[in-house]
């Protein structure tokens, strides 16, 4: 008699984990994982029960079970043998693969799934590559060997599989969908037997029942708070923001699908959109609300107000937007027994506070097994996008195409917020959002009734930096939102060092940006001189109130974004204490530059049309964004085999890695550059825990502080700075300890000034950084 084994003892659990065991822990939890698709989709789950039972079937073979995990199945005892780094997740795709060609002409979904659980999502032509080298009659030893010990296995394989009814990309997001989900329980199931206090811990964070209702009446009980405060002294806007609040909340009935929240800025949309994610999740069984927005900077802000209505509680609400990842092992090399950081998260929370770039770029369109991890959780979700509206017009189609997937199959419901009606409609030429429902409907009366500036524009000839900083110097409080960071720099400098002068850019790093906002609000709270200069990070999402804001020419809707930063409570007064609109200026700045591509095309469409434009009408967005549209392609082409093909085409191929590299968000890959200098004491401090600490959850909550004090570079700007970015000495050091590859990380040179106000300032030769 033999018996093969999946995973050897731990530190913590001194028994082996037979590959029998294994299977079938992962098929239950890959069953669950899939649940909500099954309801759509019933026909995949025999392929799941497939695809758990032979993903490790590699490990069958002696090899394997001899030198990686030293152990003899024939005399069923551990025996020392030579370590060798083995694959194993190629002999169930074989297997599968063979099985499916006797009757489809193509490969089918599972090979894809098993042969890149370990690894990451490749191109059908690799995948056929690999497994040519890969001996059937061997497979199909192992599959005696298999069917031994798993008689369900056998059972399936006597009942014909079905045919998948899902075909072009959705049969490709499917696949992603299903390496998800075993990516994830296969995980799982070896924590549980290698790390059980881990598992523990998750189990105390599990969801509670019945918890889109909890958690909804926690923002009921802060929404009923606010209005008896302004009870005590009525504001006109607050009762205008409890009527849209009253009419998203009461749609939540509607079945799920695709919604529109329009609400001019300051309408109190962040916690609309919530009560309206938790009210519908509760009403139709959902379990999730993921809430995406499009910068980074306005995430910690974002969770900030989520936590403190759902009473600060952490495991409720994750951020999800680090660039420190640790690289996956590679196959046969994974560490059976630790998934410890931050790489590993599967968003299994109740409320998810993430980036666009994170939900797209990286879980729907990525091909890493650490980025396709979390895909599963995202069914039986709604889908929050704020700020909709600056979704790439380049690659709308892809995006749109993946929410119709998710909609339709993976029983989710996606809400588009924005600032500019109708931004995104089918009358745009989206048939994916045909009975898009508004939750607001009538936007129009509360975009007029909000009412809070007046615009001004200075587009005919350019402004002088000289003469802008001269101009902002005479107010007392101002904020100037221009579209790099080199000219927020050269403002800023122009300006002046001067406590009343605040310079903000993403050559700060987190912390910084966070200190510096956190003045800034205090300063305008007590009627203090704050005159601010800032790129667009600050235009949404971020709550300060100027009386004036300058706005360098951009895109239509980001001077609307600006705007919303100007007398945002309407409680602005004249010298004879009247209520007066706040002024927005639009300048055309000297040596005006903006970011290419989307974002040149809006800005060109706005300073064609802007003059004599209401821009409190939201109805003139409508023609704006169909020129937008109509002048920008909406899914980029993909490189296939000294080719160019059409994207959804590529897609549906199964053309995975090139499809992942064409859909990019942000354009080219990032690095992230730890700041030590903004806080040398706290920054050693993390970084001594990561290379010291055997605490798994303390090493992970280093990892998340550890976020604040980076600053993400293109990868471009890295490799001319490489002279001068150093290794971080305490990460190799502690790889070295552990024989793995250090994280992807640099730092910024200690003999490099990192400026109070400016943050990173090279002191070398170089013009790297004053890019966009």
């Amino acid at each position: 008699m033999t018996r093969y084994m999946a995973h050897s003892p731990s530190e913590e659990n001194p028994r082996w984990q037979t590959l029998k065991a294994h299977a079938e822990g992962v098929s239950a939890r890959l069953e669950h994982h899939l649940r909500y698709l099954f309801e759509s989709v019933p026909e995949l789950r025999p392929y799941a029960k497939l695809t758990a039972y032979l993903h490790d079937l590699g490990k069958y073979r002696d090899g394997f079970q001899e030198h990686r995990l030293g152990w003899n199945p024939h005399t069923q005892r551990p025996e020392a043998f030579p370590r060798r780094a083995l694959e194993h997740s190629d002999a169930g795709a074989k297997f599968v693969q063979a099985l499916l060609e006797m009757d489809r002409e193509t490969a089918s979904e599972v090979p894809f799934v098993i042969a890149s659980h370990h690894g990451r999502l490749h191109d059908v032509d690799a995948l056929l590559r690999r497994l040519q080298g890969t001996d059937l009659a061997e497979v199909e030893t192992l599959m005696e060997r298999a069917i031994a010990e798993l008689p369900e296995l056998e059972a399936l394989l006597d009942e014909p599989l079905p045919d998948l009814p899902l075909d072009k990309t959705a049969r490709a997001f499917l696949i992603r969908f299903l390496l998800s989900a075993l990516v994830d329980a296969d995980r799982l199931d070896t924590e549980a037997h290698g790390n059980p206090s881990k598992a523990e811990l998750r189990n105390q964070h599990a969801a509670e029942q019945d918890e889109m209702r909890q958690l909804l009446e926690r923002v009921r009980a802060d929404q009923d708070e606010k209005a008896a405060e302004d009870g005590k002294d009525p504001q006109p806007i607050n009762a205008l923001r409890r009527e849209m609040y009253a009419s998203a909340l009461g749609n939540a009935a509607l079945p799920p699908g695709f919604f529109r929240l329009t609400m001019p800025t300051g309408g109190g949309k962040t916690l609309t959109s919530l009560a309206f994610a938790l009210e519908h999740a509760r009403q139709h069984g959902l379990r999730r609300v993921i809430y995406a927005v499009p910068f980074t900077t306005i995430i910690d802000q974002t969770a900030k107000v989520f936590r403190e209505v759902l009473e600060r509680c952490d495991f409720k609400v994750l951020e999800h937007h680090s660039n420190l990842e640790v690289k996956e092992p590679k196959e046969g090399e994974e560490n059976q027994t630790t998934a410890p950081d931050l790489a590993t998260e599967n968003w299994d929370a109740p409320v998810i506070v993430t980036t666009t770039v994170r939900l797209f770029q990286e879980t729907l369109f990525g091909t890493r097994t650490a980025q396709l991890r979390r895909l599963h959780n995202v069914s039986g979700s709604v889908i929050v996008l704020d700020e909709a509206q600056t979704l790439p017009a380049n690659l709308l189609q892809p995006t749109l195409d993946a929410l119709s997937f998710l909609v339709k199959y993976a029983r989710c419901s996606v809400v588009l917020c924005t600032a500019t009606q109708p931004a995104l409609d089918e009358r745009l030429g989206f048939p994916a959002l045909k009975g898009i429902r508004e939750l607001v409907p009538d936007a129009a009366r509360y975009f007029n009734a909000l009412k809070r500036v007046e615009y001004a524009f200075r587009i005919a000839e350019p402004t002088p930096w000289v003469e802008l900083a001269d101009e902002l110097k005479k107010k007392e409080q101002v904020l100037c939102i221009v579209n790099t960071r080199q000219h927020a720099s050269d403002l800023y400098t122009l300006l002046g060092e001067d406590e009343a002068n605040f310079h903000l850019s993403t050559h700060l790093c987190p912390a910084h940006r966070q200190r510096e906002l956190a003045v800034i609000k205090q300063r305008l709270g007590l009627g203090k001189p704050c005159r601010v200069v800032s790129t667009q990070l600050i235009e949404a999402g971020i709550n300060v109130d100027f009386p004036t804001v300058y706005r360098a020419l951009g895109p239509l809707e980001a001077i609307v974004q600006a705007a919303g930063r100007c007398n945002r409570e309407g409680l602005l007064k004249d010298e004879n204490d009247n209520p007066t609109l706040g002024q927005v200026i639009v300048f055309l700045p000297e040596d005006h530059r903006t970011p290419p591509g989307d974002y040149e095309v809006r800005t060109t469409l706005t300073q064609n049309e802007l003059t004599g434009t209401d821009l409190h009408d939201p109805t003139v967005f409508t023609t704006y964004f169909r020129e937008v549209y109509s002048r920008i392609s909406q899914a980029p082409e993909v490189e296939v085999a000294g080719g160019r093909r059409p994207f959804q085409k590529a897609h549906a191929e199964l053309y995975f890695a090139q499809v992942a590299k064409a859909y990019r968000m942000i354009e080219g890959e990032t690095l992230p550059v730890i700041i030590r200098g903004y806080d040398p004491v706290r920054v050693t401090a993390l970084l001594g825990t990561l290379r010291d600490s055997q605490n798994r959850e303390e090493r992970q909550r280093a990892w998340r502080a550890l976020q604040q004090y980076t600053v993400n570079l293109q990868v471009y700007q890295a490799k001319g700075l490489e002279p001068f970015l150093g290794k971080v000495a305490e990460l190799e050091e502690r790889a070295r300890w552990r024989k793995v590859e250090p994280p992807y990380l640099r730092e910024w040179p200690a003999s490099s000034r990192y400026h109070d106000k400016l943050g990173i300032v090279p002191e070398f030769n170089t013009d790297l950084l004053t890019s966009f």
